[in-house]
């Protein structure tokens, strides 16, 4: 779809000057330019609800939401509105959703949801450089449970210079105001309304690509404060879960040839409690691994070390643990798509009983492209929570079902089916079953 784009880009340039071949290759020389940008920030636009940010171990939102994340591919050709040397790509998502479990909690309470998801994103179309700006907002509205309504927004901005010898310096920094979703490891309280919190980073990372050695080096901190809950309709003061996260990270990575690479990742931690400071704690990752890119089609990251969080109540026990990490891509034919991704990260407590956990998640996706406009998808997710202070570990496993139709270039219809699976020991763990159905549409001009 980007090539035709490219195409009548060029095709357009050899119209507007025709006459002389001289003028006609400049011409296709600048459409091919236009095609090239065009790509990036389609590219770019289409992946941005998708990546995480990749500066390790930082500004990690929260815990996996319950229900599955909008799958896999949008699917859409936005071509977004030119402003200059910046282009605006406007979306919105609507969809209908009805969930058996709404709480997640062992005993029911089904409900039906409206939610709507606008987006605006900025992104400068320049040669060297780039700034891109993103503005997001979620509204969910219940039928006939209006207490647990909430709203979301998110502002980032990003910056990323290009200098000499493959060198690039990219500067994050973002403000959202998010909720726990019902049954994650933050919603331990069965307040009146959803958690709420306000979430607030800044980063930084240098890096040099291209070469025999690679490297990368990121500097970042991530501030959660926590607003007020009610419970039975009484105020509860939350500031106890607010933290500050600072983290560093080194990777080098060795290009044995261009399919082999053998990379070392050390990340440096620190969680800082506003309150309760005997649950303030430091440690570090290590973790050693390869690249291995076995053909266009089919490329895989796997690394193994070890993780370790001291904390700094000597009551308290330390964490030790195997650190992993597995990325696996694997495309068997142009329709169809496979992938994995699995890390082991630790996470700030929601109970002032603890100061970490240790969190484990493994995620399987994929996706079948049937005839030109049907997107046939599935994912399923393994997550463990091990709860640092006391005995406490829970499991979850989930899994959806996703068709997306295109209509047109810029809209899409979707629906999909999902379940969910969470088994915990120890003390009081939470245990719950949930299904859920949604359909919807998006749009991305």
């Amino acid at each position: 779809m980007l090539i035709g784009l490219e195409a009548m880009i060029s095709s357009t340039v050899r119209q507007a000057h025709p006459g002389g071949r001289r003028r006609q290759r400049a011409g296709q020389r600048a459409g091919q330019r236009a095609g090239r940008r065009a790509r990036r920030i389609c590219a770019l636009w289409l992946s941005g609800p998708l990546l995480p940010l990749l500066v390790p171990e930082l500004a990690r939102a929260q815990d996996h939401p319950v229900e599955m994340p909008e799958t896999l591919v949008e699917g859409l050709e936005p071509k977004g509105i030119r402003l200059g040397s910046v282009i605006a790509l406007p979306r919105v998502n609507f969809d209908l959703r009805y969930d058996d479990n709404i709480y997640n909690r062992p005993d029911k309470v089904s409900d039906g949801v409206a939610v709507v998801r606008p987006a605006l994103a900025l992104q400068t179309d320049l040669p060297r450089h780039s700034l891109r700006l993103d503005a997001r907002a979620e509204a969910r509205r219940y039928f006939d449970t209006p207490q647990e309504n909430s709203r979301q927004w998110s502002l980032a901005g990003s910056t990323r210079l290009d200098f000499a010898e493959r060198i690039t310096l990219t500067l994050d920094s973002g403000i959202a105001r998010r909720i726990e979703r019902r049954g994650t490891y933050g919603d331990q309280f069965f307040t009146d309304r959803p958690v709420a919190f306000i979430d607030k980073n800044v980063s930084a990372r240098i890096a040099q690509t291209g070469g025999v050695i690679e490297w990368q080096a990121s500097i970042g901190t991530q501030k959660v404060d926590y607003r007020d809950a009610l419970q039975s309709g009484v105020r509860v003061d939350q500031s106890f879960r607010d933290v500050r996260r600072d983290s560093m990270a080194v990777q080098v990575e060795y290009r044995r040839s261009t399919k082999l690479g053998v990379f070392v990742r050390a990340v440096g931690t620190r969680l800082v409690y506003d309150l309760g400071r005997e649950r303030n704690s430091r440690g570090f990752s290590v973790l050693g691994g390869v690249t291995y890119r076995i053909t266009d089609l089919v490329s895989m990251e796997a690394g193994v070390g070890y993780v370790k969080q001291n904390i700094r109540d000597p009551q308290r026990p330390d964490v030790s643990a195997v650190d992993y990490r597995v990325k696996f891509s694997w495309t068997p034919t142009p329709r169809a798509r496979l992938e994995l991704d699995g890390a082991r990260t630790v996470e700030r407590s929601p109970l002032a009983l603890g100061a970490t956990i240790l969190q484990s998640s493994l995620v399987a996706s994929g996706s079948l492209a049937v005839g030109s406009r049907t997107l046939v998808g599935l994912e399923v997710g393994f997550l463990n929570n091990d709860y640092n202070g006391f005995d406490r570990r829970e499991t979850r496993l989930q899994g959806e079902f996703t068709v997306s139709h295109k209509l047109t270039p810029n809209v899409a219809a979707f629906a999909g089916l999902s379940g969910r699976h969470q088994r915990g020991s120890g003390v009081t763990p939470r245990e719950y079953d949930g299904f859920a159905a949604r359909i919807g549409a998006r749009i991305a001009i």
